[in-house]
């Protein structure tokens, strides 16, 4: 039988305009600000340049074992990750040298030691951040578990919790180690690789192995598993995938994240659709079914106990099948943290509203969003709190608005609200300050009483925009220039800059 996965990709898109309904009132600090921003901006892209032109070459490291992500094949490096390096470096002047690495733990090492300068697909940790700068996130994958267990699989995604009292197969350095470690009476094995992994769960020596969806789908497909289950982590911790860059090498990360903001949605369903094509095989094989024809040795019962067994299981894999397919969905559409809808389902309502909008010209607004101060919460806290925070922000924001809006997770701390039917500014200030107000509320946290802000941009179509790109833009720009006034506050986008 064949189980398919399709693959899900966000893109990202830098988004910024700034505005002017304000302007009275922030005429002169305006000014001042946006002098002084020009110039602190000019001066970091200029010392990107230089340091694109001082450097003769860029060594990005090839771990072993990741296939669809990249490899090095007959000296050639391919894969998902390197076709996206070559669109976000098309402005960086320095040779790039793909460099095999070895095992995952000995790349984390070679970054470390200098020896390699960029590496790819790596999930962002408070340890790593020690000694390797990241840039923002450039894909999205989520963890998945494979198992021989078909009891325990059934449903195409799981929690955390239902892997206790089990042995777990991984990779050693991938950053879902701590989490499984901290599971009740687990016991991890950790392995070099992903063929390693398989392996142990092929000969029973693990109950489940965890790696990378895309990563175990391929596997599965060059080395097919017979009677193998494979489900989807639903609370695992580190799907963002980053950039990783030596940490005497901060210049390259923004020229990094300008190739990263530069590639298109389209360019990226192109390439989801070039590494992420595949079939995963799973069922009875042949040589199996000719094996039991002999063990049963009557040919009358072959028929009998191979038709149960194959109706039995073709039921099962058509509901495996469609719940597998509603997961995939939902992960296409819905953002793994919050729950919320993620840019994808974001982009398509927006771009509903502005069709349906487009005859009448009734306006609307959209408002982008940032929450002040959340990095620090990462910092001091840890990343579970910032990602309980996160949680209790989102479900607040959703009290708050009507069941016509849309709010979604743009990335890290960013959301993005659609309010389709605020058709005067003076609606949109007031959600706007609403959720000022309401979002600077304190957050308990694990027995800690935590506390942010939020900075937010709001522009109005057609006014800012009659497309999806101006509007998010201008939203975003009138954002940082309530950042820059000094947070917690709300910016109105317009025409003057």
């Amino acid at each position: 039988m064949l189980l398919t996965h399709r693959q899900y990709s966000t893109k990202i898109r830098a988004i910024a305009v700034e505005g002017k309904t304000l302007k009275r009132a922030l005429g002169v600090v305006s000014a001042i600000f946006v002098t002084f921003t020009t110039t602190v901006f000019n001066s970091h892209a200029g010392q990107s340049d230089n340091w694109t032109q001082a450097y003769e070459e860029v060594r990005i490291g090839v771990p072993d074992q990741m296939e669809p992500l990249v490899s090095i094949k007959d000296g050639k490096a391919i894969g998902l990750d390197v076709d996206l390096i070559k669109k976000f470096t098309q402005d960086i002047s320095a040779k790039i040298v793909w460099k095999a690495c070895g095992h995952w733990r000995d790349c984390l090492e070679a970054i470390k030691n200098k020896e390699i300068d960029v590496l790819t697909s790596v999930s962002y940790s408070v340890e790593r951040n020690q000694f390797m700068d990241f840039t923002q996130s450039y894909w999205s994958t989520p963890w998945a578990v494979a198992s021989m267990n078909t009891t325990q699989l059934s449903s195409g995604s799981l929690h955390l919790e239902q892997l206790t009292d089990s042995k777990i197969g991984v990779v050693e350095g991938y950053n879902i180690v701590p989490q499984l470690a901290q599971l009740r009476s687990v016991q991890t094995v950790e392995v070099d690789g992903i063929c390693e992994g398989v392996n142990l769960l092929r000969n029973n020596a693990v109950d489940y192995y965890v790696d990378s969806l895309p990563l175990l789908v391929h596997e599965l497909q060059e080395r097919p598993l017979p009677g193998a289950e494979l489900s989807v982590i639903d609370d695992a911790q580190g799907e963002e995938l980053y950039l990783a860059v030596r940490d005497d090498w901060q210049p390259i990360v923004m020229a990094l994240n300008h190739g990263i903001d530069s590639v298109t949605e389209s360019e990226r369903n192109e390439l989801k659709s070039k590494w992420y094509g595949f079939q995963l095989e799973q069922g009875w094989s042949n040589k199996e079914l000719l094996d039991i024809a002999m063990k049963v040795g009557s040919v009358v019962l072959l028929i009998i106990v191979g038709f149960a067994i194959w109706n039995s299981r073709l039921r099962r894999e058509i509901k495996l099948r469609k719940a597998a397919e509603r997961r995939i969905r939902h992960i296409a559409t819905h953002d793994e943290l919050t729950g919320l809808p993620n840019r994808n389902l974001m982009q398509d309502r927006l771009e509903q509203t502005i069709s349906q909008n487009e005859r009448t010209g009734k306006p609307f607004a959209v408002l982008f969003l940032d929450l002040d101060g959340f990095k620090k919460i990462n910092d001091e806290f840890g990343h579970s709190y910032g990602d309980e925070l996160l949680i209790q922000a989102a479900h607040r924001m959703g009290t708050l608005l009507r069941r016509s809006d849309t709010v979604c997770r743009h990335g890290g701390d960013e959301f993005v609200i659609l309010l389709p039917t605020a058709n005067s500014v003076g609606s949109s200030l007031a959600v706007s300050r609403k959720l000022v107000v309401q979002l600077a509320k304190p957050y308990k946290v694990k027995k800690q009483q935590l506390e942010i802000s939020v900075s937010i941009g709001v522009a109005i179509y057609p006014k800012n925009g009659t497309n999806t790109d101006d509007l998010l833009r201008s939203a975003d720009k009138a954002m940082y220039r309530a950042k820059a006034a000094g947070k917690n506050d709300v910016r109105l986008a317009g025409d003057d800059g």
